[in-house]
C-alpha cells in the first residue's frame, strides 16, 4: 500500500463527507436553523476554527462526519446542552416546517449526486469521446486462465450462462461479470464461433488484484468522438447507470446474496489506492462512484441514517401527532449499532480478500 494511494482514500472520504454534510447546513442556513458544529471525521479534535456563528472542526477519525443543528432529535442534545440553551425557538430544526426538515434531511443525499454528475459530465468534457459498454466477445485469450482450459478462442461471443439453476443471455461484458460475482462456481456457458453455437465450461478465478472473479480473457472497447455538448447527455447517463447497478446490488445484499462481495473501509481503502495509480480519470470516477454509493445508502430507511429521519417525518405528519422522542432516540441508537455490526462484517470480508481465503 503506497502513501499515494493512503492519500487518495482520505481526499476521496473527505470530499464525500463534506460535500454530503455541506448539503445539510447549507439548506438548514437557508431555512434559519442554528448550525453549531461543521464536522469532518468523528472523536477526537484535531483541528477548530470558529466562525461567525458555526465551529468547523476537523476529527481524528476520518470516517464519517456530521453537522450539529440545533433541535435534532438524535439524542445528541436536551435541554441541558449549554449552547442551546441561547438558541432562540424558532431557529431550532423542531420549529421548522415538515416540508422544510424533509429538505434538510435529503440535501446531503442530493449533493452526493450533484458531486456525481457534475464529475461524470468533467470526465467526458475532458475525453471528448464516448466509449461503448465492451460485449461479451473474447478478444484475447490470457495463457492458463479459465477461459484458456475452457478452449476460448479470438472473436468467440458468449450467448449464455447458467449455474444454479439461473441463466443470463448477457448483452455486454458487465452483464455477464456480474453473473460470475454471484455464481463463481463452474458455469455452463453458450459460445458462438464461425456463426457455430457449442456448449463449454469454465471455472472462475478468484484475482486478487481486482478483488473478483475473472474469466480470463480480455475484451475490446470502441471509441467514438463526441461535441462537447453531449458530455451533459453523457454524464447524465452515467449518473444513471452508476444509480440502477448500485440499487440493484443493494437489492441483491437485501436479499441475502453477494454478501460475501459486500466491501467495508479496507476495501475501499485497497480499491481506491489502486485506482490513483491508473491516474486522475479512474480515480475521478471511483469518487463519483462512492458519492452515489453514500447517496443511496444514506436514503435507506433506517432512523440513523438521512432516509430513516424522513420516514418519521412522514410518518408524523400522517399521523398528526409526534412520536415518542426517546424511542426515536432509542431506533437510532439501535441502529448505529446495527451499522457498525455491519462495518465490521464488511471488514471482516476484506481482510478475508485480502489474506486470499
Amino acid at each position: 500500500m503506497s502513501i499515494l494511494g493512503i492519500i487518495a482514500f482520505i481526499v476521496l472520504l473527505s470530499v464525500i463527507i463534506v460535500v454530503h454534510e455541506l448539503g445539510h447546513m447549507l439548506v438548514a442556513k437557508h431555512f434559519g436553523v442554528y448550525c453549531h458544529e461543521f464536522s469532518l471525521g468523528m472523536g477526537p479534535v484535531l483541528y477548530q476554527k470558529k466562525g461567525k456563528e458555526t465551529t468547523y472542526s476537523i476529527r481524528a477519525i476520518p470516517f464519517g462526519g456530521y453537522v450539529l443543528m440545533a433541535g435534532e432529535e438524535d439524542g445528541s442534545q436536551d435541554d441541558e446542552t449549554e449552547w442551546l440553551k441561547e438558541v432562540p425557538e424558532n431557529r431550532k430544526l423542531t420549529s421548522k416546517p415538515t416540508y422544510q426538515k424533509v429538505l434538510v434531511m435529503l440535501a446531503g443525499v442530493i449533493m452526493n449526486f450533484l458531486l456525481a454528475w457534475v464529475i461524470f459530465i468533467g470526465i467526458s468534457l475532458a475525453n471528448g469521446y464516448r466509449q461503448s459498454d465492451p460485449l461479451p466477445v473474447v478478444y484475447e485469450v490470457i495463457e492458463n486462465s479459465p477461459a484458456s482450459e475452457a478452449g476460448l478462442q479470438k472473436d468467440d461471443e458468449i450467448i449464455s450462462a447458467r449455474a444454479d439453476g439461473e441463466e443470463i443471455k448477457p448483452e455486454t461484458q458487465y452483464d455477464l461479470l456480474k453473473f460470475v460475482q454471484l455464481h463463481h462456481d463452474t458455469l455452463e456457458i453458450t459460445v458462438s464461433r464461425d456463426g457455430q453455437e457449442f456448449e463449454t465450461t469454465i471455472t472462475p478465478e478468484y484475482d486478487k488484484e481486482s478483488q473478483g472473479y475473472t474469466l480470463g480473457y480480455i475484451v475490446a472497447a470502441y471509441f467514438k468522438i463526441i461535441p462537447w455538448y453531449m458530455s451533459f447527455v453523457e454524464g447524465t447517463k452515467d449518473l444513471w447507470d452508476s444509480t440502477v447497478e448500485i440499487y440493484q446490488s443493494l437489492g441483491l445484499l437485501l436479499s441475502g446474496q453477494a454478501l460475501d462481495q459486500l466491501s467495508g473501509p479496507v476495501g475501499i481503502l485497497n480499491v481506491t489506492a489502486r485506482t490513483a495509480e491508473l491516474g486522475l480519470n479512474a480515480y475521478l470516477s471511483l469518487v463519483g462512484l462512492i458519492s452515489v454509493n453514500v447517496g443511496i445508502f444514506n436514503l435507506i430507511p433506517i432512523p440513523a441514517l438521512d432516509g430513516g429521519r424522513v420516514l418519521v417525518l412522514l410518518i408524523e405528519k400522517i399521523l398528526r401527532r409526534k412520536i415518542n422522542t426517546a424511542l426515536v432516540e432509542n431506533v437510532i441508537m439501535i441502529s448505529f449499532v446495527l451499522l457498525l455490526g455491519l462495518m465490521i462484517f464488511a471488514t471482516y470480508n476484506d481482510i478475508l480478500r485480502l489474506v486470499g481465503m
